[in-house]
């Protein structure tokens, strides 16, 4: 019976070499040290061309993790860094700065201004154009001034000045219109100043109250400013008191409410006292009181007085809000600085209560 061979098992790498004659492995190794060394870089035989075309793709291979390096490490120097990183790295906007800029803005009601100066200056030419047609009082002889003052209104608000100069225009024209106001209106010209100052500077304060509510400095102008309103307030008091009742207590009502919604501003610095909204209440407030007070005091009710009393309303209306937002951009840019001198880094007192030193929720800053 015939036997076949055993199978022939493939042996690992190495050991045939072992079952070979040592004759034949010394043989094997002197060719291997006769043989010329072959270069262990797999680029040598390409051509300089092929090895040029490959070193782009290498080099960008190798800046990446650099990149990468840099911009997880701010300790690096910006100029260290290649321009492609020094493009794409931008300074971030802390969430301090964007709170100052609402507690503590350098230029506001910026572009409200030209809009203000825009709406005065229509309003003036209507005026003069009311004086023209003897719907006013003085007549033809109070026409120029109104269309200079307009004129004058319309090109603040149309050229490019810087912000305190809009400002300071502002006020010039509205104490120029004031003055112009005050000459027409004849009698009770002491108690006519007291109105037109208190309906300047309490919305001015007002609204600087609101925009810079952290400022300790804004309720001190906000005292100001009620001692500025008392001979008005007073005046309004005085008629409810001493006077019958007529159309002219409205007028005096208004007001008196008026001043005294005007203490919301000595509420903390969480809130803004509701600033912007009382500071328009204000000036409709004692608009009304002259509008009423002048109608209480008409014997008949022709078209043309209607007229005459409805136009002095509105350039006082207007002449009020332009001088008090412009006194108001005037003290944004005086004390706009100092009022970015707020601690953010203070505590509240609340959380320092049963004397627990308490962090703030995520790590972040409380706000005075």
């Amino acid at each position: 019976m015939r036997s076949d061979p055993a199978p022939s098992m493939e042996k690992p790498f190495g050991e045939a070499s072992r079952d070979r004659p040592p004759a034949s492995r010394r043989a094997i190794a002197e060719r291997e040290k006769a043989a010329p060394a072959q270069p262990e870089d797999a680029t040598a035989g390409e051509s300089p061309a092929d090895r040029a075309q490959e070193e782009p793709a290498a080099a960008s291979i190798s800046v990446a993790p650099v990149d990468r390096r840099l911009e997880s490490n701010p300790a690096i120097p910006a100029e260290v860094a290649p321009p492609s990183t020094r493009e794409h790295v931008t300074k971030p906007l802390l969430a301090s700065e964007a709170l100052m800029e609402d507690l503590a803005p350098m230029r506001p009601a910026q572009d409200a201004a030209r809009i203000w100066c825009a709406a005065v200056g229509a309003g003036f030419l209507l005026l003069g154009g009311l004086s023209i047609a003897g719907l006013r009082p003085d007549g033809v002889v109070a026409g120029p001034p109104a269309f200079v003052l307009g004129i004058v209104a319309l090109f603040t608000a149309l050229t490019s000045v810087s912000y305190r100069q809009r400002a300071v225009a502002m006020v010039v024209l509205g104490a120029i219109a004031t003055v112009i106001g005050l000459q027409s209106s004849g009698t009770a010209v002491g108690w006519g100043t007291a109105r037109a100052v208190a309906a300047i500077a309490l919305p001015a304060a007002l609204v600087f109250r609101s925009r810079y509510r952290a400022y300790s400095g804004a309720r001190w102008l906000l005292v100001a400013a009620f001692l500025v309103t008392l001979p008005s307030f007073g005046h309004a008091i005085g008629q409810l008191a001493l006077h019958d009742p007529h159309l002219g207590h409205l007028g005096a009502l208004l007001v008196i409410l008026a001043v005294l919604s005007s203490l919301t501003g000595f509420m903390g610095a969480e809130t803004t006292g509701a600033g912007s909204f009382l500071a328009v209440a204000v000036v409709l407030a004692f608009t009304a009181d002259l509008v009423v007070g002048r109608l209480a005091h008409l014997d008949t009710f022709s078209p043309r007085d209607i007229v005459i009393v409805l136009s002095a309303g509105l350039a006082f209306a207007a002449t009020s809000a332009i001088t008090s937002l412009g006194l108001f951009q005037i003290l944004a840019w005086r004390l706009a600085a100092d009022a970015r001198r707020i601690d953010l880094h203070s505590r509240r007192p609340e959380n320092e209560k049963d004397g627990r030193d308490r962090r703030p929720p995520s790590g972040g800053e409380w706000l005075t």
